[in-house]
């Protein structure tokens, strides 16, 4: 008995895109794109520290924030080539609830480790992100093509 990988694993055989996937393209490459792009700004001192390096003068960082960036970007970028329409819908859901998570701890303050410190707009963005990730799970439609 032979067992395809798309029903067992997830793994997509190919073909067709869905709106999921291409949104877990462009996030992934976003993610990937921005975490590299912070290390100019923060170089790889004070790794885990609260610093005032800022991401396009805007998002506070550092540089353990740009390697969950590129974490989070990779595993995205893989969801879209790799995994079929169902399983991408359901990493944009964990991604996007734990973006959501991100947004309500660093406005509170207890995500200093990624230096993000109170109400700064990176708390924003991630809760911004956060929910279109969710919307794109296709829990409203919003994967199906």
């Amino acid at each position: 008995m032979t067992t395809r990988p798309d029903m067992v694993y997830g793994i997509s055989p190919g073909g067709e895109t869905s709106i999921s996937q291409g949104f877990a393209l462009i996030a992934g490459m976003a993610c990937v794109i921005l975490g590299v792009l912070g290390f100019f700004f923060t170089g790889f001192d004070n790794f885990t520290e609260n610093t005032d390096e800022k991401l396009l003068g805007i998002f506070a960082i550092n540089p353990f924030h740009n390697v969950v960036l590129i974490g989070v970007g990779a595993i995205w970028l893989l969801a879209a080539f790799v995994l079929t329409r169902p399983a991408t819908e359901g990493v944009n859901f964990a991604i996007g609830g734990f973006l959501v998570l991100a947004a309500v701890l660093g406005y509170l303050g207890y995500l200093d480790l990624l230096g993000i410190g109170g109400p700064d707009p990176v708390s924003f963005l991630h809760l911004i992100v956060g929910v279109l990730a969710v919307l794109f799970s296709g829990l409203t439609g919003g994967g199906q093509r």
